[in-house]
């Protein structure tokens, strides 16, 4: 079982929708258009014999246009199909907990991967082949967000009426990723994955504050990925997205 650190508690204008700099030394800063970035979450498992596919179309957006700009992927891998046999190396149990939350919500039918969530709402579209929802139409504002050798800062300048009391996610997502399954549902088969959350931090965020955070978020015991990106997003108090933000990164 992968060992990843899972953190919870309690401007220049830019022409192109989100810009990031090469160097590490240098702020790394994202910042999103003032419509509302469509956020595509995917529950999955290396334990799961129909997940394979279902991780190919979400890697499929590494070459999507719109990719960080109009739409961003994240892939939690749960750890309930665990017991058969592979201990998926990059699940954790704060994921299944994710998902089982939308569940409580009403957010998703039920528990069960492969699992497509799109801003906020079950997405069952995947199993019939369909194209993913168009992006919604709404005016969140800009959210930004920076990375300096281990410090994020966040903030968000509402547009339209949003509720007082947020919470903030953060992430750390892997791509170019290959594991080779010995046991379990996909034994004998090497699979790929893109924007796996390797790390994830949740924060309360609030208008009192003036929807800002500043704090640490480090790149610390990061599985080895061939590429690194870094996102964050808002959601309301029921788990649908406000407003996301993000792009490739060096940790």
């Amino acid at each position: 079982m992968g060992k990843f650190t899972y953190f919870a508690s309690s401007l220049f204008a830019f022409t192109a929708a989100f810009h990031i700099t090469t160097a590490s030394a240098t702020p790394q800063q994202f910042q999103s258009t003032v419509s509302q970035v469509q956020l595509i979450e995917l529950y999955t498992s290396e334990g799961c014999s129909s997940c394979p596919p279902a991780d190919r179309r979400l890697s499929k957006l590494k070459s999507d246009v719109g990719l960080w700009s109009e739409r961003i992927p994240v892939a939690f891998h749960v750890d309930y199909w665990d017991y058969i046999g592979w201990e998926d190396p990059y699940a954790h149990p704060d994921n299944s907990k994710r998902q089982r939350v939308h569940a409580a919500l009403g957010n998703v039918s039920n528990v069960y991967t492969p699992g497509f969530l799109v801003d906020g709402a079950e997405w069952r579209g995947f199993f019939s082949g369909a194209v993913l929802p168009l992006q919604r139409q709404q005016m969140p504002g800009p959210l930004a967000l920076s990375y300096d050798s281990g410090e994020v800062k966040v903030s968000f300048d509402p547009a339209q009426e949003v509720p007082e009391q947020l919470n903030l996610q953060i992430a750390w997502l892997g791509a170019g990723i290959e594991s080779s399954v010995t046991d379990g549902e996909n034994m004998g088969r090497s699979l790929k994955h893109d924007f796996v959350v390797l790390k994830r931090q949740e924060l309360a965020f609030n208008s009192a504050a003036g929807f800002e955070h500043q704090g640490e978020f480090t790149a610390d015991d990061l599985a080895p990925a061939e590429q690194y990106a870094l996102v964050a997003w808002l959601e309301d108090p029921r788990g649908r997205p406000v407003q996301a933000v993000g792009g490739w990164a060096t940790p």
